[in-house]
């Protein structure tokens, strides 16, 4: 596999992890909060890319605007919509015909969640870190989470457990990660290759 960095509308940083057969489908990776240190090189996006090219499928990360090299400000997740909108379509263009997948991480899968209750239409969507409550300990104002969605969730997530994630979202597939926090810790490739494997299985069914 290789690595190839990319502008997304001559505004947005992103790099495309590309297997070396030829590509089954193609995966759009969000990272965590632009405001708390998340940018593409998060370990957990890091980790999807490669595991998603290893499966045989392009990872696309794109930092979101503000971040890294990308173009603008953050505007507290209402614009970020927009930009993840933008590496969907770049997605699209890259391997047009083929299966499209979202994975997002906090920030990001709040954001993922935010463009499908716009109308986002996606082949397969794995997210993790969905927080229950925002940085400051307040509920988080989330957007509808469709059923059958699939979730990777901490056990101890300050953010919202996974038991309060399985409470609030009866209908989502959770998956539990035992003796770790919002961040993962030492999980974090764990947990990139549990959704990779899970969007991988459900692009096949689909």
């Amino acid at each position: 596999m290789r690595e190839e960095p990319r502008r997304i509308g001559d505004r947005l940083e992103a790099t495309l992890r590309i297997p070396d057969l030829d590509a089954r489908g193609i995966a759009v990776i969000s990272h965590p909060h632009p405001q708390q240190g998340g940018t593409l090189d998060n370990k957990v996006a890091q980790t999807l890319a490669k595991t998603f090219a290893a499966l045989g499928y392009v990872g696309v990360r794109f930092n979101f605007r503000g971040v890294g090299d990308s173009a603008g400000r953050w505007t507290g997740g209402i614009a970020e919509v927009a930009d993840l909108d933008a590496a969907i379509a770049e997605a699209r263009t890259i391997a047009p015909g083929l299966p499209l997948a979202l994975a997002g991480f906090s920030f990001g899968a709040v954001t993922s969640l935010r463009w499908i209750a716009g109308g986002g239409r996606a082949d397969a969507v794995a997210l993790a870190g969905v927080p229950l409550r925002s940085v400051a300990f307040q509920p988080e104002d989330l957007p509808p989470v469709p059923d059958g969605t699939f979730i990777v969730a901490a056990e101890l997530d300050q953010f919202g457990t996974a038991a309060e994630l399985r409470a609030a979202y009866p209908r989502a597939r959770i998956v539990e990660v035992r003796g770790v926090d919002h961040f993962f810790g030492a999980k974090r490739n764990e947990v990139g290759v549990i959704m990779a494997d899970q969007i991988a299985t459900d692009l096949r069914i689909h």
